[in-house]
């Protein structure tokens, strides 16, 4: 389960990193923006995201999860993170984007909680 949250962390990190660097305006689209981003920041926000899902691609091809739980904290704050910005700005960009971070973390902590009973 480890590997396939893997997976699906870098999917949407790539997929999404790419569309913000290639169509800033189409993707914050697809992903419900009402607010005004312009072109620069989603690019590099979408640079970052590319790097990151590049990176935990190569964590789950290697089946190396020393960094998993760094990866739960991490995705956590982001989540938090989310929901200020939403509280803030009523943007549903940001309850989008909590939902599809949440759709991985979720069993992330799972896997880990299991994994736990085990030993």
């Amino acid at each position: 389960m480890q590997r396939l949250t893997f997976i699906y962390l870098a999917t949407y990190l790539l997929a999404g990193g790419l569309g913000l660097v290639v169509a800033p305006g189409v993707t914050l689209r697809l992903l419900g923006a009402t607010g005004a981003y312009g072109d620069a920041m989603p690019r590099f926000a979408g640079s970052f995201m590319v790097v990151l899902g590049a990176m935990i691609a190569q964590f789950a091809r290697a089946r190396d999860f020393r960094y998993y739980g760094t990866t739960i904290l991490g995705r956590g704050f982001i989540v938090l993170v989310l929901v200020a910005l939403y509280v803030k700005t009523r943007d549903p960009l940001f309850l989008v984007l909590d939902a599809i971070v949440l759709v991985g973390l979720l069993p992330s902590i799972y896997a880990v909680t299991r994994r736990a009973d085990r030993a």
